[in-house]
């Protein structure tokens, strides 16, 4: 029986979480400007340039474009920049002032930005032909009512470009699942290995410090995969993610026709310094196995 009352307080507390944490500023913090936005796009598109490929290789040109979920603005730019007529939602208000700002600073054209939850996407039916999300889905315990959403907004023959969280990852398994717990649980006993374990995971000092008030809050549940997961994704206080296989988005995309899927992002500061070792070539081929970040390409029928 699901607990109604449960999935709002959840929906509440994570429209709360990245209202207060804008993705990206914990990377880069500071006053909305000209000077922010170029920063952040240089650090986004630095650490993952494989975005912007995925973007040349899409139809925008005079597409009606939907972006669910818009952070900083940098992938709506991208977008518009190629061409497409865009409208975008967020479930945040911080992240609409955010973009709303970006694109007043750099007269960007657009359709229209709004705060609304993907779970009930505030167009008609058919209306886009391409609907795009990086990062953003995984992060609702009704990730399925939002793909039903996607799908409903499309035109037959439109587009869905979802990124999801791999769970056949070297994040997943090795970083998140066996390194970051095993680390926590020897700072809990041994507090001053706590800067050894950041320089081996790649988590700063200060999210290990809370994650550990955590565990001294919760015991030994918080390091249990299906709680740890939310906190090891985007800080210690996000309060929901998931992560995904191929065959269990192939699942969540049932009424589409899957298309192709291809896999991004070996973060080099979960490699505890091996990536020193490892050719670029050898490097991009774990990645398109064992990268953190699962691109879906779907087509409504």
């Amino acid at each position: 029986m699901v607990n109604h009352k449960s999935l709002e307080h959840s929906q509440h507390d994570i429209k709360s979480f990245w209202n207060k944490n804008p993705v990206g500023t914990n990377f880069i913090d500071e006053e909305l400007s000209k000077d922010f936005f170029q920063k952040y796009d240089t650090f986004r598109y630095q650490t993952e340039s494989h975005i912007l490929k995925e973007l040349d290789g899409l139809d925008l040109k005079d597409r009606k474009v939907l972006e669910i979920g818009l952070g900083q603005g940098a992938d709506s730019m991208q977008l518009i920049k190629r061409g497409a007529q865009f409208y975008g939602i967020d479930l945040t208000e911080e992240s609409v002032h955010r973009i709303k700002k970006r694109f007043e600073l750099f007269e960007i054209p657009y359709r229209e930005v709004s705060v609304a939850n993907a779970r009930e996407i505030p167009y008609e039916d058919d209306f886009f032909d391409v609907v795009y999300s990086h990062g953003v889905i995984h992060h609702s315990p009704q990730i399925d009512e939002i793909t039903a959403e996607i799908h409903r907004v499309l035109r037959p023959g439109g587009q869905a470009v979802i990124m999801l969280y791999h769970k056949s990852s070297f994040n997943y398994h090795v970083s998140i699942k066996l390194l970051r717990r095993m680390g926590l649980f020897l700072i809990f006993l041994f507090p001053f290995l706590v800067k050894i374990v950041s320089k081996l995971t790649g988590e700063g000092v200060a999210r290990i410090e809370k994650h550990i008030l955590n565990f001294k809050k919760s015991g030994l549940g918080y390091l249990k995969m299906k709680n740890f997961i939310h906190k090891s994704t985007d800080g210690p206080d996000n309060v929901y993610s998931s992560v995904w296989t191929k065959k269990t988005s192939r699942k969540l995309l049932k009424d589409f026709e899957v298309e192709d899927f291809r896999v991004h992002f070996l973060n080099e500061r979960h490699l505890m310094g091996l990536q020193k070792l490892i050719s670029a070539k050898r490097k991009r081929k774990i990645e398109s196995r064992y990268g953190w970040h699962l691109w879906v390409f779907a087509r409504k029928h």
